[in-house]
This record gives C-alpha cells, sequence and structure tokens, in this order.
C-alpha cells in the first residue's frame, strides 16, 4: 500500500511539474513576442503584398507591443512609421455610437425613442411608414435600411479631399422624401424597422446628425471636445483640415479589371462622415480602446459611465448576423460580440477597398489588438482571420513583467 502511496505521489509530482512547465512554456516575453511577432509580420506582408501594415497590443492598461512594417507612401518610400495617420473606416462607427451614448446619459433620449422627436424632418420606410424607427435599431443596425449592395455603397459621394457639403444638409436632404439624395431604394421592402439585421451606413450619418439635432453642436466639434482631447488623442479628426495631411498614410487598393496592381488612393471625404471617416493613430487610437477596457475610463476621464459600458456590451439578442469572420454571437449597441478561436472579444473592422482595420477587446482578460493594412486585394483579404488569430494568441499569452 505504501509503495502504491509512493508510486501515486510520484506520478502527481511529475504531472503537476508538466502542466507547470506547459503553462510555462506558454508564457511569452516581450523580446521572445517581439521577436516572433516580426518575423510574421514581416514574411506576411512580403508573401501577401501589402503595401503598409500596423499593429498593436494592450494588456495591464497599456500597449505593450506595436511596430509597423512597409510604405506610408510607395511612391515616394516612405516607410509607415508608429505616429502614421490611417482612415479606420466603419470602425469609425464605435466612435459615433459612443458620441450618442454620452448624450443618452444626459437623459436627453431614450434608446427606445422614434428618432423623429429630435429631428426637424421626418425618417420614415416608406414601405412601412406606421413603423417608428429608433436610436436602438440605428445602433444596431436594424433600421431596414437598404443602402448597401454586395460591392459596396449605393451612394456614391466621395471627392477628393474634405466634402464641401455639411452633415446636415446630407442627411436632410437623403431622408427627406423630395430631397436631392432621397430614393426609396435606400429602404427595405421585405423587413420593417427593428425586424432584421442589415448593416447600413446612412443609419451612423443619421446618429452623427441627431448628436447636433441634440446638442446644437457640430458633430465633429462634440466629439473633438467630448472624445478625442480627453482621451489624448492629439493627431486624430474627422476632416483632413483637422490633420497633419503629410503624416497620413495613402491608401491602396485594386481598381479597374488589372487585379496584380494596386492603385494609389487619393485621400478622400464623404459628407456622410460619422459612418466611416475617422483617421487616427495606433497610439491614438489605443487611448479609445483603453477606456473600454477599464469601465469606460481613461486615466482620469470618464468617457462612459460604467453603466453605459454595460448598456453598450450587452447582447441585443439579435439573430443571423452574417460574418466573413469569426463567428458572430450577437450584438450590443454596435460592437460585435464574436468568439475568436475560443476566446471572447468584442470587435469591430472597417473596410474601404483600400484599406482594412480592426480592434477588438477582451473584457475577460483584460487585452485588446489593433491592427491594419492597405495594399488590397480579395486574396490577401483572407490573411486577415490568420492574423488576428496569431496577435490574439500572441497578447493571450504574454507575460507582463
Amino acid at each position: 500500500m505504501k509503495n502504491k502511496f509512493a508510486l501515486l505521489l510520484s506520478f502527481l509530482t511529475v504531472l503537476s511539474f508538466s502542466i507547470y512547465s506547459f503553462g510555462q512554456e506558454k508564457q511569452l516575453t516581450i523580446q521572445k513576442l517581439t521577436e516572433d511577432l516580426d518575423g510574421y509580420f514581416t514574411k506576411t506582408i512580403l508573401e501577401q503584398g501589402f503595401v503598409g501594415l500596423g499593429a498593436c497590443l494592450i494588456k495591464d492598461n497599456k500597449i505593450q507591443w506595436m511596430n509597423t512594417y512597409g510604405y506610408a507612401d510607395r511612391e515616394e518610400k516612405k516607410p509607415l512609421q508608429k505616429n502614421n495617420i490611417f482612415q479606420i473606416a466603419s470602425l469609425s462607427k464605435v466612435f459615433t455610437a459612443t458620441a450618442i451614448m454620452q448624450v443618452y446619459e444626459k437623459g436627453l433620449f431614450s434608446l427606445d425613442d422614434d428618432v423623429n422627436d429630435y429631428l426637424p424632418f421626418k425618417v420614415r420606410n416608406p414601405n412601412f411608414p406606421d413603423k417608428p424607427i429608433t436610436f436602438r435599431m440605428l445602433l444596431t443596425h436594424t433600421s431596414s435600411f437598404d443602402d448597401l449592395l454586395p460591392a459596396g455603397n449605393k451612394i456614391l459621394r466621395g471627392v477628393k479631399g474634405d466634402h464641401p457639403i455639411k452633415l446636415s444638409e446630407y442627411v436632410t436632404e437623403l431622408f427627406t422624401p423630395d430631397g436631392k439624395y432621397y430614393s426609396i431604394d435606400y429602404f427595405s421592402k421585405t423587413y420593417a424597422p427593428g425586424d432584421k439585421y442589415s448593416y447600413s451606413n446612412i443609419s451612423f450619418s443619421l446618429l452623427g446628425y441627431l448628436v447636433e439635432s441634440i446638442m446644437k453642436q457640430d458633430f465633429s466639434e462634440y466629439c473633438k471636445k467630448n472624445i478625442f482631447e480627453p482621451l489624448n488623442m492629439k493627431n486624430t479628426g474627422w476632416h483632413l483640415k483637422d490633420l497633419d495631411v503629410n503624416n497620413i498614410a495613402v491608401c491602396y487598393g485594386i481598381t479597374g479589371n488589372d487585379t496584380s496592381v494596386f492603385k494609389r488612393v487619393d485621400h478622400f471625404g464623404v459628407p456622410g462622415y460619422p459612418e466611416g471617416m475617422l483617421r487616427t493613430t495606433l497610439e491614438d487610437l489605443s487611448h479609445f480602446i483603453l477606456a473600454y477596457l477599464n469601465d469606460g475610463k481613461y486615466n482620469d476621464y470618464q468617457l462612459l459611465k460604467s453603466e453605459t459600458l454595460k448598456l453598450m456590451l450587452s447582447p441585443e439578442g439579435i439573430k443571423n448576423i452574417p460574418t466573413r469572420s469569426f463567428p458572430v454571437e450577437d450584438i450590443g449597441l454596435t460592437w460585435l460580440k464574436v468568439n475568436i478561436d475560443g476566446h471572447p472579444y468584442y470587435t469591430m473592422n472597417g473596410f474601404s477597398g483600400s484599406i482594412f482595420t480592426i480592434a477588438a477587446f477582451s473584457l475577460e482578460y483584460k487585452t485588446a489588438m489593433i491592427y491594419f493594412f492597405t495594399g488590397i486585394s480579395m486574396q490577401n483579404m483572407l490573411k486577415s482571420n490568420q492574423m488576428t488569430s496569431k496577435l490574439v494568441k500572441a497578447i493571450n499569452e504574454l507575460k507582463v513583467e
């Protein structure tokens, strides 16, 4: 009996040591993580043909790793730097959502209010005129707007530089039946407001204008005073005029039928800019994500109250949300709840045809990752899932001293 006990004790000791050793092997030092990721992304950018790529990892309330690869301007041979500004495309929507939720915190509206109560004009799906459209519907892409085609926007309105049309004019003319941008084709004929998830850009143009209408303040100025400046996001803005244009990374994408050559895309603007025109840096964007990781607070600034943040991230119970990447479990108020290789994350990405951006964070692990790349083809877009998995695995295994 004593021999059996000794044998069992020896086995358990070896097993415990093996488990301990396995755990230790899974913990990466900063040096090892840097070597691993630098090798991986240097190889990836060459194999996939990306023009520029930048990424950062967040843990323990700070950026633990950040690096860039390739070019900010390929023709000028300017290497991409950590302080370069890049367009975040539809990732911008989480900033618009944050702005409207700051207004919500003031008690100026309820999420299930009809937005018409806060506008100088009426917004209705003409196919379902008796069904109100609410703030919650706009934030969850369930407003029954049908403004996108598989290949992109139905509404083509980008121009080189900042767009001269103001947000207020654009939204008014877009949703008013006799407006010059109005079309019945922007509204679903088959499902009513609240019935179905259908991704929409103009929902967020309208949300931006609702901030203006309720707060009596230009949306971009509101964000500057209530989000960017307090979060020390010094190189972030909705318009080119607010930024150092020479420091903005150039985007590159496939245009026309030639799928072997990336074309330079001029810096552009759209009048409905709250839907996707924010430009920022990896450092600046990390401050915003850190607020979400810390109950809505960054340093001494409370971006959102803790209860508001919980409301934003609570699943809305919306079914059949399509995805081209990791399984979407549900949506909160704009942030998607996803499963990345068994890990729960909140995420949002952006895609313009010439740049891809993504941010993802885990409240459970208190970790986050951000990355972007330019030089996009349908082939190398398939690499994004692998890069996301690589970064999530690395930050979860990182041992912080």
